[in-house]
């Protein structure tokens, strides 16, 4: 008999990519990974079934197979395989996105690569993606390296390349994130700011964003 097993809390980066929480001791139940590296667990899903709007994964024991044991309960999720309910197209965390973005988000964009590391610039990207899939809107850039978000500034982003990074400030005061905060989060005269440094980062980054308070 197959076993029927469903993941909660679930945040999708883009299509066929998840972050979720799973300790490695129930990693490990999916057999031999063969590398354990890093603090986050990695698994490939050869089918499944995203629930989008209550955040839940469903797939079949046989049809996961873990390439990575990490040392924290961060799981990254990779589809390799069809959705139960018809998808046919999954992407990986390196595949180039297909998303058209707005002109404030392309300067963004355009700040990022040519003030950041090639590495950091992608994970700008990737980042922003990340939020596009999920809220559409248009950055505005400010007086400096800073950008809005437009028509609602629950997230601010600024491109740091004296130490390579992206700052972002979220609206809500520290202890709103602290339940979801997997980054160092700081007040920023009464929100929070936090950064992001590398593609590790996206998942509980992302996790933040959407955790931020919004208006109406």
């Amino acid at each position: 008999m197959t076993l029927k097993m469903t993941a909660t809390s679930v945040l999708e980066i883009k299509p066929g990519i998840w972050a979720f929480d799973m300790p490695p001791h129930q990693v490990r139940h999916f057999g031999n990974a063969g590398h354990a590296i890093g603090p986050q667990s990695v698994l490939l899903f050869r089918s499944y079934d995203y629930d989008a709007d209550n955040q839940h994964l469903h797939f079949d024991l046989e049809d996961v197979s873990p390439i990575n044991v990490g040392t924290t309960s961060k799981t990254i999720g990779i589809a390799i395989g069809p959705c139960e309910k018809g998808a046919d197209e999954v992407t990986s965390l390196d595949a180039p996105h297909q998303m058209s973005f707005s002109p404030g988000d392309r300067e963004f964009l355009r700040l990022a690569k040519s003030e950041l590391s090639e590495t950091t610039a992608q994970v700008a990207e990737q980042l922003l993606t990340g939020v596009r899939r999920k809220s559409p809107g248009e950055l505005k850039r400010g007086k400096s390296r800073n950008f809005s978000e437009t028509p609602d500034n629950f997230w601010y982003v600024i491109v740091q390349p004296r130490i390579d990074e992206i700052s972002i400030t979220v609206r809500g005061a520290v202890d709103h994130f602290e339940p979801v905060a997997r980054l160092e989060i700081k007040d920023d005269r009464g929100n929070t700011r936090f950064k992001v440094k590398k593609k590790d980062d996206l998942p509980a980054a992302l996790q933040i964003i959407f955790h931020a308070v919004r208006k109406g």
